[in-house]
């Protein structure tokens, strides 16, 4: 998201003028990523897609009073936000679709079929490790949870706080409110613009300063 204001965001998660799959020179995308993910996501195998759905509920218990994670879709989720093979990624969580596979591949069957404890102490395994995979699929699995309308919705009904949320803000945060720079003013700034190190910021003294009303 390092791109200058007003530049023209990636055409629906296709690449540009990048490289081919398979071949280095290119990043995925050369603007903004697409609003949605990919228009057409990442698969994945019938296994993995139950790995993902057991991290999801791990990450996020279900509870009676809010939507089961595993429930809503979030595969797609995070086949939509995982750079496909032979691109380097340029956007967070920078999960790449060959190493994220190798990972849920790693936590396997026996991930799916272990009970909540055991689970949990994989991913916390993980997390200890510091291994990529714990925070790729942690925020993977949040932002696609709390991007759920029916979730939205129920923060509205649970949350005494939450009365009046409506989910998300601007996609870009405030850029259609936010004047355009002046190219102009901000040349003259670099030009003549100076500051000081912080070691050299004194002080102003105030004390013989007398006020009036």
């Amino acid at each position: 998201m390092d791109n200058a204001l007003g530049e023209k965001p990636a055409p629906f998660g296709a690449p540009e003028t990048t490289a081919t799959p398979g071949e280095a020179g290119g990043y995925f995308e050369s603007g903004r990523p697409r609003l949605g993910g990919l228009q057409e996501p990442v698969r994945f195998s019938d296994l993995q897609a139950e790995v993902i759905n057991a991290v999801a509920d791990t990450i996020i218990p279900p509870h009676p009073a809010w939507p089961t994670a595993s429930e809503l879709d979030l595969v797609t989720f995070v086949g939509r936000y995982t750079t496909p093979s032979g691109y380097r990624n340029k956007h967070f969580p920078f999960a790449t679709e060959d190493e994220l596979k190798a990972g849920l591949d790693r936590l396997g069957q026996g991930f799916v079929d272990g009970s909540a404890a055991d689970r949990t102490a994989a991913i916390g395994e993980l997390e200890e490790a510091e291994d990529p995979l714990f925070e790729q699929l942690r925020a993977l699995v949040y932002y696609g949870y709390y991007s759920r309308p029916v979730v939205t919705l129920a923060i509205n009904r649970n949350l005494p706080a939450g009365r009046d949320y409506h989910g998300p803000p601007l996609p870009y945060g405030y850029l259609q409110t936010t004047e355009p720079w002046d190219e102009e003013l901000l040349t003259q700034a670099q030009e003549n613009g100076s500051y000081l190190e912080t070691d050299e910021v004194v002080r102003v003294d105030l004390s013989q300063l007398s006020w009036t009303k």
